[in-house]
């Protein structure tokens, strides 16, 4: 469900501070904010930094960026924690190296999942600009035992779910966030599904459904299909429908290789095409065909249709009309 009052975006940043308290004035954000770290750099006084950062259900999507410098947490950092969290990171601008369950070199656009309870050291030799995504452990969990494995292992961004993980958290930004004409329970759902396929995938083992799976997935098939139109549709609520848990229903989902957002996405998107290139919608506005077909916001169903189609809405109903006439 959503809050009737969308939540806040925190803003923080060193020029809100004299030069000299900057370098532990930024230590105590990253404490409160995400992790205690300890943080070095060449010119204390010249760095700069910036953080901002909103929540995504259980997930909480920060954007970090500012002068080069390296950070790192020990044992001493580790017991000042409030708890454990993993935080999948990426690069938006340079590349940088860190050492966690092994030494890495990330390029802009990998990521990499670490865990706040194990030492990590990290160098940014440029200016940086980061996004990370802090992800509770029982929510990870949900997505199967296979997430946890990739912590310190780099995620490509060049081939697999890692393209499709990484492009994803690319658009995930505190003010997309905040903004999104979908639920947060979609888009966290949307990411959770996107991690559990890119660990099964690195993982190196197959695809394997039993026919109870196998039918169970069809079921899913059929009720996306059924209530695709439902603007607020969750993957909950069709998991509440089938009598089963969000966890099995992403489970079952994942060894197909699919993901609730992309199966519900593709069934809006038949319905409004079939809508646009009926004769019976003419009266109708391609506004309207939107909202009908499940899509809450007017612009990203011209964006999605253009995406899957390459013409906009308004483009698909003209060239069926065309080609009528030349008929």
């Amino acid at each position: 469900m959503w809050s009737v009052e969308p939540p806040s975006i925190a803003r923080l940043s060193t020029q809100d501070v004299p030069p000299v308290q900057r370098l532990d004035y930024w230590a105590d954000v990253l404490a409160s904010a995400l992790v205690p770290m300890a943080i070095g750099c060449h010119s204390p006084r010249q760095f700069e930094s910036n953080l901002v950062s909103t929540p995504l259900g259980m997930v909480t999507v920060t954007a970090q960026c500012g002068s080069a410098h390296d950070a790192l947490t020990t044992p001493r950092e580790i017991a000042r924690s409030r708890g454990r969290s993993f935080h999948l990171v990426m690069s938006r601008n340079h590349p940088w190296t860190t050492t966690h369950r092994g030494q890495a070199r990330i390029l802009p656009g990998e990521l990499v999942l670490f865990d706040s309870q194990l030492e990590f050291e990290m160098n940014c030799p440029d200016t940086y600009d980061f996004l990370n995504l802090t992800l509770p452990p029982e929510w990870l969990a949900t997505w199967g035992s296979n997430v946890e494995g990739l912590t310190g292992r780099r995620i490509s961004a060049d081939s697999g779910w890692g393209r499709v993980l990484s492009s994803y958290v690319s658009q995930l930004s505190p003010e997309f966030t905040l903004h999104a004409p979908l639920a947060e329970s979609v888009l966290a759902d949307q990411l959770g599904a996107l991690l559990a396929l890119t660990a099964h995938e690195l993982s190196g083992e197959s695809f394997k459904t039993s026919p109870t799976e196998r039918s169970l997935l069809e079921r899913i098939h059929e009720c996306i299909m059924q209530r695709r139109t439902e603007s607020q549709l969750t993957a909950s609520d069709i998991a509440a429908a089938l009598n089963v848990s969000p966890r099995t229903l992403h489970r079952v989902l994942a060894s197909s290789g699919e993901t609730f957002g992309q199966l519900l996405l593709k069934a809006r998107t038949e319905a409004a095409v079939r809508m646009l290139q009926s004769r019976a919608f003419d009266h109708v506005t391609t506004a309207e065909i939107g909202r009908r077909a499940g899509f809450s916001d007017a612009s990203h169903f011209v964006r999605v249709i253009r995406q899957r189609t390459g013409r906009t809405p308004r483009q698909l109903r003209q060239g069926r009309k065309v080609n009528e006439g030349a008929g």
